[in-house]
Formats: structure tokens, sequence, C-alpha cells
């Protein structure tokens, strides 16, 4: 046996590591197989056998293309294989008898094992390996995906052995091992191997032995696959290969065809097809055929051959673009693996791949295509692909109830890592996707070991302590400080519950130089300080752009700035001692104590790890913390998920350097519709396409409005109070729960505020709040003024709802609080803004119009040349937040249905239009068009009615192809010819613009 000469402890290690990893793999392939028939090395005559007999056999489903390569991040179970395995197995006829015993495995026989972080795939390698199989394109792959240098590929190339160090037969070939797996032909190896995530295949099959290897790297093995992940991680080759291919077969932008050159090209892929009569006759089952058969006999009559049965692939690629939902690609999945069918399920998968690639690259290239046809192909192939999302959910509520729960392969993968000192672990959490869950099972599967699970939220931390195993402490950061710095000026009588204030500081400012404006400049400095990881204040710290008098925006001056350090230093100072103060400026907050022992160099050394949960929000002071400890750290959170920038967080998934990165993509907490809407603000709104938020087969919906038991979110405090007044103001009035309670939200501020709105003599009621009452005096245009000039935007909003409520808000506030019920399942409505509702999930939300706005659907936007403009980032990612809390059912916004159509989606779904006109003509449902629907068209499109959250509605109907070519672009040509389509005149909307437009748009 071949193998690597000097192999230091480590490496003996994650050898072994690595063996133990797929052990698993043995059992279920010693089931396949009677003792007799492997001696011989015969297997059964079943159809599948007989299929995969013979090395020669050209696939059902061919694909002319070269190039092998592959690179994906998607985390990873060796474990999978023995999974995908028995759905292999499902093909196979015929009982096998099981093998004597299991292979023995020594724990001591050393195996290769891949620790890499797999942000390795962002910054590509552009070295050649020479050793991996495949030619140039194997070796392209090799170095995008596992950014090697020369020396390390081979000393790893030289650790694989021929025959597997003994994992599924011994080493010694003169006295070789019955019923081990690599005695199965490779065919069918391949056709096991087929069903894995591809960094399956690249980390972990591949580093099994050469054979393995070798079957990966073969150009003839999932080359679609292959080469879809590649052009996704846009390495070149594939990037090249594909955009040659586009173009040679006129799949491009300026092609109005191109779209039927796509089903053509399709077509012509399949080199040896059996019985492709028996793969129609399969494709009948599902509900588009009918439509799908006729689009093809019209539109490509080409594809029809002379005993005028159609092109079967030509067929299956219409199914797909006409396809509205993931549902219908995995019915058609279905079909294709009925027990009729010819094909095998991997060539199936090859299909669907070979489709998705095409389709992004088309939307790569500016084609306008709907980006909903590629999402549907790549969540059924995800699905199928990490079978355990067909399982039982590994969610965060079921994590201790039900201690079993599958995991998934993402989540597999994090919990087979074992953390060492000094490690940097990021786990890239979208919502939803059971990052807790995949915690406890962590700590659990460690016994031995002693966590430190800390996160900001006190609520999260108590609800976590009663999840967590016993070797596993939750605290927050602020308790943590609080046993080393807090406590001290409690003691004291010197710590300030609340935030420090503009109108505090104010106080303590030398005279002359102090008024609000440069109060605010000194408790900003203050609170950059308190954020940061730095010792002292200095002028970084000091904010660059300010308000003045007027309220226009203006840059700080130098003395300003040198004012603002000097203060700063003053009031920290202050702050720090422990004598006794009146000045409530010089009282310890809970953001000073909590730098206090940042500074202080806090040891944590009793822990063997440290679980930094919401990591996103962390602020490089409490990073600071965490990375000066020796143990190893693991950061979990969703950068998609940092909306507390302003209070200095920053995006501690982004920014902090890591030793090992793992992702976790499918949502427990909603179906398709929902994950689909999530992935495309993320897509449209912050171009992240390389990873793409799933769910599971949860039904849900986003077209529908429900009358009651909804969570309302808001984006302000505001709105909401608004949205509380619409529900209680009525002749029955509705129960409603605000999140966090009435005090929380501030219902007794507005009430003290209203109260400083009376002329002081006509005050009747006592204002409660003692900063409100301050200004009793001055009067409500004096807070007003403080709270423009002091940018308090919290208190600036309860202001705007006394002033537009006036003298209804004693009787308003009285029936919200008498509404309100502490039991929200109880509620029929559920009502808070976004920052309220993080980390909770509702069965029914509606996101209110306060949000960041899309003021028109894309195909007016492009022809008023006006073009999307990036809006700062966490509005975003409050809207991304508010539409990821529903399970089952999402009630959107014109505006969220605008920043849909950013990505091709209009909600249209295509019908015959021989059927549509059997009761008599019909007009274009669009109140600016009234075209007639021709009745030489194939196809119409019919828009599917929405109901927003402002209860308005559009009825949607049947769209001419004028209209539909207009907003979906080339799949019109599937519908139509283009001398009928010339007949229909597009008519314009009148399209006005909202007057606060300019602050979301940007005119080109």
């Amino acid at each position: 046996m071949k193998r690597r000469k000097h192999l230091t402890e480590t490496d003996c290690q994650e050898l072994a590591q690595s063996r133990e990893s797929v052990r698993s793999l043995t059992q279920p392939f010693n089931q396949w197989k009677t003792k007799q028939d492997v001696h011989r090395g015969l297997y059964p005559r079943s159809r599948a056998a007989r299929c995969f007999q013979g090395k020669g056999r050209k696939p059902a489903f061919s694909f002319h293309s070269s190039h092998d390569n592959v690179s994906t991040d998607k985390s990873t179970s060796s474990s999978h294989i023995s999974e995908m395995a028995e759905e292999a197995s499902s093909h196979i006829d015929e009982d096998f008898g099981a093998s004597d015993s299991e292979v023995d495995l020594s724990p001591l026989e050393p195996t290769i094992s891949r620790k890499r972080p797999f942000s390795s795939i962002e910054h590509r390698s552009q070295c050649s390996d020479s050793g991996c199989p495949g030619g140039d394109a194997s070796s392209s792959f090799c170095n995008f995906f596992e950014e090697d240098d020369d020396d390390e590929m081979s000393h790893m190339l030289d650790s694989l052995s021929e025959s597997c160090y003994g994992l599924f037969g011994v080493t010694d070939q003169n006295n070789a091992s019955c019923g081990h797996l690599n005695q199965f032909p490779d065919e069918l190896l391949q056709c096991i191997f087929g069903f894995l995530p591809v960094v399956d295949l690249y980390q972990n099959v591949s580093l099994v032995c050469r054979k393995w290897r070798t079957l990966v790297y073969d150009s003839l093995f999932i080359k679609w696959k292959k080469l879809y992940h590649r052009y996704l991680a846009k390495d070149d080759q594939a990037v090249i290969e594909i955009e040659g291919l586009l173009k040679k077969n006129r799949i491009t932008a300026d092609n109005l065809l191109c779209i039927l050159h796509l089903v053509k090209y399709f077509a012509t892929l399949s080199t040896h097809v059996i019985n492709p009569q028996a793969i129609l006759e399969c494709l009948k089952h599902h509900h588009l055929y009918e439509v799908a058969e006729k689009c093809v006999v019209q539109r490509l009559p080409e594809l029809v051959c002379e005993n005028e049965n159609v092109n079967p692939w030509a067929v299956l690629a219409v199914i797909v673009l006409l396809s509205t939902t993931v549902g219908d690609i995995q019915r058609l999945m279905r079909c294709l693996q009925h027990f009729r069918s010819p094909l095998r399920l991997v060539e199936v998968i090859e299909a669907l791949y070979c489709l998705a690639t095409l389709l992004f690259a088309m939307r790569e290239q500016k084609i306008l295509i709907s980006n909903r046809i590629h999402y549907n192909i790549f969540y059924s192939l995800y699905l199928l692909e990490n079978s355990s999302s067909y399982q039982k959910m590994a969610s965060y509520e079921n994590a201790r109830r039900k201690p079993n729960f599958s995991l998934t392969n993402e989540q597999q993968q994090i919990i087979n890592h074992d953390i060492q000192d000094g490690q940097v672990v990021k786990i890239m959490a979208f919502a939803g996707t059971g990052k807790t869950s995949t915690l406890i099972k962590y700590a659990e599967s460690r016994p031995h070991l002693r966590f430190l699970y800390a996160t900001f939220n006190r609520s999260i931390a108590k609800h976590a302590s009663h999840l967590f195993p016993k070797n596993v402490l939750c605290k927050t950061f602020h308790s943590l400080a609080f046993q080393q710095t807090g406590k001290l000026y409690q003691q004291r009588n010197k710590l300030n519950t609340s935030k420090l204030t503009s109108y505090t500081v104010n106080f303590v400012l030398p005279e002359g130089k102090g008024g609000f404006i440069r109060a605010k400049l000194v408790v900003k400095t203050l609170e950059n300080f308190f954020a940061s990881a730095d010792e002292a204040i200095e002028r970084d710290h000091v904010p660059i752009w300010c308000k003045n008098n007027r309220g226009e925006r203006e840059m700080v001056s130098p003395f300003d700035q040198q004012l603002a350090v000097r203060e700063a230093c003053k009031i920290w100072k202050g702050m720090q001692s422990l004598e006794e103060t009146r000045q409530y400026a010089h009282k310890m907050t809970h953001d000073g104590y909590l730098k206090l022992w940042q500074l202080r160099r806090p040891d944590l050394s009793a822990y063997d790890a440290i679980f930094v949960d919401e990591a996103q929000d962390c602020t490089p002071s409490i990073m600071e913390v965490v990375l000066s400890q020796r143990c190893g750290k693991i950061f979990v959170g969703d950068p998609h998920q940092q909306i507390y920038t302003f209070r200095g967080a920053v995006n501690a998934l982004c920014e902090v350097p890591h030793t090992h990165i793992f992702y976790l993509t499918q949502s427990f907490r909603f179906g398709a519709e929902i994950a689909y809407i999530g992935a495309t603000i993320l897509d449209t709104c912050k171009k992240i396409r390389r990873k793409a938020l799933v769910g599971g087969n949860q039904e849900g919906t986003v077209r529908e409005h429900f009358p009651t038991k909804v969570a309302i979110l808001s984006r302000t405090n505001a709105c909401v109070f608004d949205q509380a007044v619409s529900v209680t103001d009525k002749e029955n009035p509705s129960l409603i729960h605000i999140i966090g309670g009435p005090e929380s939200f501030g219902l007794s501020k507005i009430l003290d505020i209203w109260v400083l709105l009376q002329p002081k003599s006509e005050r009747q009621l006592t204002i409660k709040d003692r900063f409100i009452a301050k200004w009793q005096d001055k009067g409500f245009s004096a807070l007003k003024a403080y709270a423009v000039s002091a940018e308090d935007k919290e208190l600036e909003a309860k202001i705007s709802v006394v002033e537009k409520y006036n003298r209804r808000i004693p009787e308003l506030v009285k029936k919200i609080e008498k509404c309100h019920i502490s039991d929200s399942s109880n509620a029929d409505y559920i009502l808070g803004t976004v920052h309220k509702a993080k980390g909770m999930e509702f069965d029914i939300v509606e996101v209110t119009d306060d949000f960041v706005k899309v003021s028109c659907a894309r195909h007016n936007l492009e022809r008023l040349q006006i073009t999307f403009a990036p809006s700062v980032e966490d509005e975003w990612n409050l809207l991304y937040v508010a539409v990821t809390r529903a399970k089952n059912h999402l009630t959107m916004t014109k505006s969220l249905e605008n920043i849909l159509t950013l990505a091709g989606e209009y909600f249209l779904k295509a019908e015959l239009t021989s059927q549509m006109l059997k009761d008599g003509p019909v007009l274009c449902a669009l109140s600016h068009c009234k075209n007639s629907i021709p009745e030489q068209s194939v196809l119409t499109m019919r828009k599917l009615p929405i109901i927003y959250s402002d209860k308005s509605e559009d009825k949607g109907g049947y769209i001419c192809h004028a209209c539909t070519q207009h907003r979906v672009g080339p799949i019109t040509q599937l519908m139509i010819s283009p001398e009928v389509l010339k007949t229909n005149k597009l008519k314009l909307e009148n399209i006005v613009l909202p007057r606060h437009y300019e602050g979301l748009l940007q005119v080109i």
C-alpha cells in the first residue's frame, strides 16, 4: 500500500477522524449482496443490476461537456452517503443477504481529513494540480475548491491508498476481503455518489482512496452538476465555457427567440435515449404536460418526430419553464421516477442541473427571465440531496423535548467538527435554520467539555438555559461584565440604568460651550468608544457629520471634534470613579461597565469553548474579549439580520477572521413560497446569490389576507400605534398583544407628551415620566426642538404620534391598554416593531408599508430610465427579518411585490388560450390596455390575484402578450409567434411616483 512516509501526530489524528466519519458506509451496502455472489464477483440480474453492468454502457441522458469541475461551500456529512445509497438501492428488485460481519476498522489506521475554512472558496487559487484525475478541468476545480499549495496536495495524494486503508477491504491485495464496497462496479458507485451534494464528493468521498477520487473527477460523471456549482462560484473556466455555449446557441439578450433556442439546445443533449415514448408516458402524469406538448408542437415543430411524438426533453424543458412553484418541479421529478421510466434518478438530476445552469447564466447575461424558474429547480434539488429535509424537522422548540430529532446535512457537518483551542468557527445561519438546536446537539455530543453560551438578549439567554445541557452556562455579556465590574457601581449607588443622553451631558459641559448639538456629539463619541476595542478616546470616535440648529447636515468642525474628545474623556473619568455624584452623566451605564470589563481583559479560561449567539450584533469591544481567549470560539448568527448598527454593532460574521466556516441555509420555519420572498430580498437588494435561503415542504401563501390571528410587524413605533388604533378603535374592538408590553412600547410616555402639549393652565393630568416632567416649564415646543437637535428618533416618533392624533390621545391610549392582553396566543392581533420581534416566529405575518420602498415594478423602472439604487443595508435587513418571521402565511405590501419584479417574478401563470377563449373573446385585464387575446396564440398568461396588507386588492386576470413580453420578456415566445405578437400594440401605464422616491431611486 502506498502511503505518506512521514505523518505527524496531528496528521494521524485528522486521518483517524476522517476514517471514523465514513465508517457508517459499510453497513447499508453489506445488506445488498450475498456472500456467494461477492466471492464470485457476480450481481443479481435485476433490472437495476443489468442497467449498471458493463463499463461501456452509455448513459440514458448524456451531455456534451468536457469539464467536471465544481465549486461549492455546502456543509457536508459523510454519513449522508449511506442515506443516498439506500435511495439508490430502491432501484434494485431482489433482496440480498447480509455479509457475515462488519469489516474490522482499527482506530489506529490513518486516513485523510480535510479541515480548512470554506472561505477559501472566496479567494480562488490560480495554481494547477497535475495530480488530479480528469484533465485540466479537474485540476481547475481541485485548485478552486481546495486552495492547496503544491506540497500539501502532493502529500494528500501520496496519502491516498489504492485500497481504502482497509475501510472497505484489507490493504493486502493478496488476501482481499469479500463484501467490501469497492467490489461494486464503477457505474454503480458513481450512481450512488451522484446523489450527494458536491461538497461531500470533494471533501469526503474523493479523499477516501485513489479509486474514489478517480470516479469523482471522471469527466463524464455528473458534469452538469459540477459545472453548475463552478459557475455559481464564478470559476473562470466555467464562466468562459457557459458564456461560449450561450453565444454559440444564440441564447443571448439581443435574440428575441433565445428561449426557443434554449429548448432546442436542451433537446439535442440526449445522445442515447432509451425508449423516448416511455419518457413521454411518464411526463403525461404531470399537470403541465398538455400545455407543454402543445407549446412544443406549435412553436417548435422541428422537434416533433415523424410518428407525431414530440421530443421528450423539449417537453421536459417547457414544463420547467412554465412551472410556477417548487411543487411543480417536485412533481416532475416524481413523474420521471415512475417505475416505467427508463431514466435513473441521477440522470434526472443531471437534466435539471443542466437547465439550472443555463437559466442562472441567462440571468447573469442580462437576459430577461424570472429567477423563480431557477429557484424552483435549485430548491427541489437541494431537498433531494439533503434527504433529512423530508424527515422530522430539527427545530428550535423541539430540540430538548425530542432529543433524537433528525439533523440536516449542514447541521451534521457542524456537529462533526471538534473545536480545538485557538480555532475560530463561524456558522452563517439564515433565518429559522435551527442554529440553537445545532448548538444544543453540539454540546450534548461533548458532555466532557464545558461551554459558555453568550448573547446580548436577556430573554434569549434565559430561554436557552432551559434548553442546553448542564455542561453549558448561558449568560448575557452584560451579566458576565456585571459580576466583575458593574456590581461595584451598584453597591455605591452609582449605576445609571438608562442610557447616556444629550440632556444629562449638557449639564456637565463648560459654560458657553454647551447646547444639545454639542452634547449629542459627546454622547456619540462615548458610544463609539464603548463599542470599539480601543483603550482610549480618540478623535476617530467623534462623528464626522452632525445636524445644525436648522436641522441641516454638516461636517463637524475640528474645534468641535477636539471639544468632544476632551469632554468625553472627562465624563468617562467621572463614570469610572466610585465616588458618589449627583450628575447623571457621571454615573456608570450598562455599556460603560461592559467597556470597563473589556479593558480589564477578562479571563474565560474555565471554558473549553465559547458559543457567541447573534454574533452579527457584536461590537468590536465584545469581539476583542472573545477573540483574546485561548479556548475555541464558535460565532453563530445571520449577517442579514444585523439591525443594530446604530448601536455600534459590527457584522462579526464578516469582519472576524476564521479558521473554519459553516452554513445553515435550510429553514424549518416556512415552505417554498415564503423562502422565495426572503431569498429574493437578499438577491435583488443585497446581491446575495452564492447562497440561497430554502425552506421545507410546508404549504404556505403570500398572496392572501387574513382577518384575525395575525402578527402585524412594522418598521417604526409610530406605525405600531397606527395599527393598534385601527384594530381597537371600532365598535367591536379586537384583542391585541403588543410585543414587549405597553410600558416597553411607551404608551404612558405618549400620554405624558400629550399632557405637555396642553396649555399649562389646562393640564389636568400629572406627567409621570421624570424626563418629560423636566420640560413642564419650557413646554412642548422645547421638547420637540430637543428631540430634533439631539436626533432622538424614538422621542421624535412619539411626538409625531401625539401631533397626529392630538385630542384623541387619552381616549386611544385608554382603548389600547384595555384591549391589550399578556397572552399572545389569545390575541386577535400581535403588534410590534421588527426590532422587538427579532428571534420570534408567527403563523401569519402581515408586513406594514413603512419599510424601505420600491415605488414601481421593474418594467416601469426601466421604461422611465430609473435604476434601483441601494439603500442602507440595515433597512433591507429589517425587511428580510420581518418577512422571515412568518411560518405559514405572509401578507405582502405593494412595494414588496415590486421588489419581486426586480427578479422577474410577476405572479403569472400560463394557460391554454383555446380553453380561455371557449366562452368568447377576452380582453387584457390591465386597465390601461384592453388588447384582445389573439386566437393564434398557444398560451396566455394569467395574473394571479393578490390582497395586500393595506387590504387593497389586485384581482388579476388574463394579460395580453404585449404586456406579458414587457414584463417577462422572451418567455413570451413560447406562447405566440413574433408575427402575431406584433399585432398587439403595447400600451404604457401612466406611472405616478411618490414625492419621496428620490431618496430611494436614482435617475440616470
